[in-house]
Formats: C-alpha cells, sequence, structure tokens
C-alpha cells in the first residue's frame, strides 16, 4: 500500500490524444493518477464534460484502484489572461496557473508528481522556452513527460491501441481563447511583467474553491 500512495501522480487531463495517452503508460508502470481537468469553455462545456467522462471511464478500466478527478471552471482566468495580459502570452499564463493548481492539489493528495501530455514542440506552449518558463513554478515537484520525444503519429497509435480513438478524434471546439500569434520564446521579464498585473494568489484560491471531485 505504503509504494501505491508514493506513486500517486497529479495528471492533467484535456479532450486531445496526448494526456490519455501520457496517464496510460505511467498506469503501465503501477502509477496512480489523480486527474485535473480544465473546463476552457462555456459554449461546450457539457460536450467536454461528457467527453472527458467517456475518456476516464475507459482509462479506469486500466486500473485496480477507483480514479479520482478534479474538474475546474477555467474561462474566467482565461478572461483575465486575455483582457489584462499581452494577448500573444495567454497559452503560457494558462499553463503556468494549471500547474500552480495542480501543485496545489498535489500537496492535497500528498504527492508530489506532476504528469503531462506535453509533446516537444506541438504547441506553442510547448517549445523548450515556454517549457523551461514553468520550472520555478515546479521547483519542489517533479513534473513527468513520458510523450516528450515522441511525434504526434506516435501517441495516436497508441490512442487507438487502448481503445480511444474514437472518443479523442471527437472533435470538440473545448477552447475558445487562443490567440492568433503565440509566444513561442517567452522571456522571463515578460512573464514576471504579465503576471504583476493579475492577483495571482486571489486567481488561484478561486480556481481552488470552483473544483467538482468525480470518481470513475
Amino acid at each position: 500500500m505504503k509504494s501505491r500512495l508514493n506513486k500517486k501522480v497529479i495528471s492533467l487531463l484535456s479532450d486531445g490524444f496526448d494526456s490519455p495517452v501520457a496517464a496510460y503508460l505511467m498506469m503501465k508502470q503501477g502509477f496512480l493518477p489523480v486527474f485535473l481537468t480544465f473546463l476552457t469553455t462555456v459554449q461546450e462545456e457539457a460536450d467536454m464534460r461528457e467527453k472527458i467522462g467517456n475518456v476516464l471511464n475507459k482509462l479506469s478500466k486500466f486500473s485496480q484502484t477507483e480514479l479520482k478527478a478534479y474538474l475546474i471552471p477555467y474561462t474566467s482566468n482565461l478572461e483575465i489572461f486575455k483582457n489584462r495580459c499581452s494577448r500573444k502570452l495567454t497559452c503560457i499564463l494558462c499553463k503556468r496557473m494549471m500547474l500552480r493548481v495542480a501543485c496545489q492539489i498535489a500537496d492535497k493528495e500528498t504527492t508530489r508528481l506532476i504528469l503531462t501530455g506535453d509533446i516537444l514542440g506541438e504547441q506553442a506552449s510547448q517549445t523548450l522556452s515556454n517549457l523551461y518558463s514553468y520550472n520555478a513554478i515546479l521547483k519542489n515537484y517533479i513534473k513527468l513527460m513520458p510523450l516528450i520525444g515522441l511525434n504526434k503519429m506516435d501517441v495516436i497509435n497508441i490512442n487507438k491501441s487502448i481503445g480511444l480513438y474514437s472518443i479523442s478524434s471527437n472533435k470538440i471546439n473545448s477552447c475558445q481563447y487562443y490567440p492568433q500569434y503565440p509566444e513561442t520564446n517567452v522571456k522571463k521579464k515578460e512573464i514576471k511583467r504579465a503576471e504583476n498585473k493579475i492577483n495571482l494568489s486571489q486567481i488561484l484560491e478561486n480556481t481552488l474553491k470552483s473544483a467538482q471531485i468525480l470518481k470513475f
């Protein structure tokens, strides 16, 4: 039982192909994911909830332990980032806040492990420079990225092999905040300038209060 608790990991889960595969690969190694999903749409929130539920039901078949998931409404945060900060930084500020939330939930769940489905260069928030910008937030935690060296087809093939493809490929417009010209090489001073314009501690507190916990 002790080793099981030591291998608990906070697993960020989106509605895409990548993060469910990352969770599956770590589950194969005996890790127990506690899932964390951010609801980044209002217009299609019901569809996103249903899709995430279908993904988690499928992943639960690979676990001998009941799975827990935190679902968090997130559009109010995205509105703040969009309206108060440089538009090109929306994705980076979004990811940094998500990781802050993940760290708080990790403390609650007594783990220091954070799992993401990052593929190097797959999105603007996943360039080397931007991945590096998250390190300060995670200095007391270990970030696991089992997909970092794979390409998209590698991930899709694994996704298919575990029976998730029909769910993952059901496209919904789950986020309407992606900037037209996202920053791919962010500088530390840019982040500091942007985050000085907003109340990070208040945003974090409000975000955590809105969490809904589900079991699968």
